[in-house]
């Protein structure tokens, strides 16, 4: 990489000095006059302008990192920020976008050091899609269609997923969402014992399918004391989840989780408490619901009905 870009790399690059707060995008060393014909109004999405910084979000947090490297007054990183922002090139909701700046000496070399481009990198944006394990997956250089980027996406995704699934345990899991809210006034929180489970919801949901399994998807918060009492329930068990059932614990409070969970899951009671309890079929379809906190043998006749449920016929 070091060898194709040298050219590139040899400008002299002015110091900067950075106010606390977000990392600035660093102004371009090369001016834009042989392009200017071509410069475009910038509609920039956004993003993380620190590499490093992104990169240790989205390990924490189990999700992929695409980074683009551009400067301000290349037109082709203006075309590819477009294409971001007006959705052409769409990044899933477990992606962090690191939107990092050639001019900035700091990140060049923490790109540099992290990532190896193809022989034929001669031209800006470069583009690395990283799992969340931190580990490169895919990378292009210089102008391309939105369809050729959302395919770039889509591979690095379904690479890793194989992966993931013929190496179980290599893949970092999503972490459970921690609540935004307060504990309230006069909620005894007691001690935990949780049941290991799937906090990646879409994740727990393909694998229930894939497997032909039944789900059992508890969806709820950090605080809340209802919660606590149904994961020590499962954690103990004093409920018993079937051999052919998947087990997702998931956290209201992400914002991925709540958006599908809304969409896949009908509330068929009041639906006022947390937790809600759902069971999906191994087709994915809904077979039962309940929300707030329940007994051990209300737990476990919902399981039962379940596959009872499962087991009887369409009419």
């Amino acid at each position: 990489m070091r060898a194709c870009l040298a050219w590139m790399f040899a400008l002299p690059l002015a110091a900067a000095v950075f106010a606390e707060g977000p990392r600035p995008y660093a102004p371009s060393v090369v001016p834009g006059e042989r392009w200017k014909d071509l410069q475009l109004k910038v509609v920039k999405p956004q993003g993380e302008h620190d590499l490093p910084k992104a990169l240790a979000r989205a390990k924490a947090e189990g999700k992929f990192t695409f980074v683009q490297v551009g400067r301000e007054n290349c037109t082709n990183t203006m075309q590819l920020w477009h294409m971001l922002a007006d959705g052409r090139v769409k990044l899933p909701g477990n992606f962090v976008y690191a939107d990092i700046s050639r001019d900035d000496d700091e990140m060049r070399r923490a790109f540099e050091e992290r990532f190896t481009m193809d022989e034929f990198a001669g031209w800006l944006p470069f583009v690395v899609i990283v799992g969340p394990d931190g580990v490169q997956l895919e990378t292009c250089s210089g102008r391309h269609t939105p369809a050729e980027y959302n395919a770039l996406i889509e591979k690095a995704v379904s690479d890793y997923e194989a992966y993931a699934r013929e190496n179980p345990g290599a893949a970092p899991g999503k972490p459970f969402a921690a609540s935004p809210i307060p504990t309230p006034e006069g909620c005894e929180q007691i001690p935990v014992t949780k049941l290991p489970g799937e906090h990646d919801l879409a994740k727990a949901m393909a694998r229930a399918k894939a497997e032909g399994k039944f789900l059992f998807i508890q969806y709820g918060r950090t605080n809340c004391t209802n919660c606590q009492k149904v994961w020590n329930l499962l954690g103990t068990g004093a409920v018993k989840l079937p051999d052919d059932f998947l087990y997702a614990d998931v956290s209201c409070d992400d914002a991925d989780t709540r958006s599908l969970f809304e969409a896949t899951v009908s509330v068929t009671d009041d639906g006022y408490l947390y937790p809600y309890i759902a069971i999906l079929g191994p087709d994915g379809y809904q077979l039962a619901f309940r929300s707030g906190l329940g007994t051990a043998e209300d737990y476990r006749a919902l399981i039962e009905q379940a596959r009872k449920d499962w087991a009887t016929p369409l009419p």
